[in-house]
Formats: structure tokens, sequence, C-alpha cells
């Protein structure tokens, strides 16, 4: 959404008396939830430092599509965003093997805990043979191998016996922390 769009939005959360809006120098702002706007997010009783987020509707990621003012609803605690349930976890990115798919060093992922073989071409948490250290790759089996795909043209895949790769967990979703994505540091993979 483009940032003007953003800002007609909050405006008018703001003309509604939902939000305070404190606009900061060099484009940074404050937006927090007004009484009136805890209320209608049914988030009234909640704790006061509790933020949520309004979901202002879609934006296209194919053709353009028409933007249109209106909240279709509040976030705010990650289960409202992400397929979270009891046992999920999250884990900090090191590295830059899933830039390609818009993951990037410093970016939060949430996993899924599972032993079950993943889907072809599912993002697995796995550990590596021989190594105590678990990666984040794209599953590919093939016959009595397993092949995990980077996403990053600069790692080539890595190969492995299907019953030496052991499943830790399949992503469920990532979050990405707001850093330009034009400067990254370069982890590893």
């Amino acid at each position: 959404m483009p940032r003007q769009n953003a800002r007609t939005y909050v405006l008018a959360l703001r003309d509604r008396g939902l939000v305070l809006y404190e606009a900061g120098a060099r484009q940074t702002a404050v937006i927090r939830l007004t009484d009136q706007g805890r209320a209608v997010t049914g988030s009234g009783n909640a704790e006061p430092d509790l933020l949520s987020f309004p979901i202002l509707g879609e934006v296209a990621a194919g053709e353009p599509t028409l933007a249109e003012d209106q909240i279709e609803g509040y976030a705010a605690r990650l289960q409202d965003v992400l397929d979270l349930h009891e046992g999920d976890f999250l884990l900090r990115v090191r590295g830059d093997s899933m830039t390609g798919v818009g993951i990037y060093p410093g970016d939060l992922v949430a996993i899924h805990p599972t032993s079950d073989e993943p889907h072809a071409g599912e993002i697995t948490l796995v550990t590596v043979p021989g190594e105590n250290t678990a990666t984040l790759k794209r599953w590919q089996r093939n016959n009595g191998t397993v092949s995990l795909y980077s996403e990053n043209p600069a790692y080539g895949p890595l190969t492995f016996k299907v019953e030496d790769v052991q499943i830790q967990g399949c992503l469920v979703g990532h979050i990405g922390t707001g850093r330009s994505r034009r400067t990254g540091s370069n982890g590893g993979g």
C-alpha cells in the first residue's frame, strides 16, 4: 500500500476518535488506540500497553485494485495474523539464504513443530546431518534422498539421505524486522 494511502487511513481513524496520531520528525509517527478505539476492537479490558493494529483491507500483489477506506478488523496478537497453535515457536533468522521469499536476517519465523515429512516445496526447519545445527530450507524429496533448497542463488542445494535428515518443523509464517530490505547483513546461509 502506498505511504500516502496508509496516512489517509490513519487520519480517518484519528478523525473518528479511534487513534491518537503524533507525527514526528523524519517521517516517523506514533499511533495509539484511544479508549474509544479499544472499545471498538474489543480490547477495552486489555492491558493498557497492548498494541493492536488495524487491518485496513486488501492490497493487490498482482493486478492493481481500488483501495477502500474501511477497517476490516484489528490485530493485537500474533495469533490474529498467523495460524499459531499451542507448541508453535519463533526463531530469529540468521543468514541470507531465504531472502528470495522475503525472509531476511533478523526477521522472526514462526515454526510449527512436527516430525512428519513435509510436502514437496514446503519451507522446513531441519537438523543437518553430522552437525548439531538446524537450518530453514525448502524441502524436496527425491526417492531415497532429500534436497534442501535455499531461496538465494548464492547457495546451492544440500542433499542428504532421507534417514539422515531430522525434521524439526514447518514454517507457519514470518515477521519482518522493519529494516530496509536494500541493506541487509550478510550473515551466511
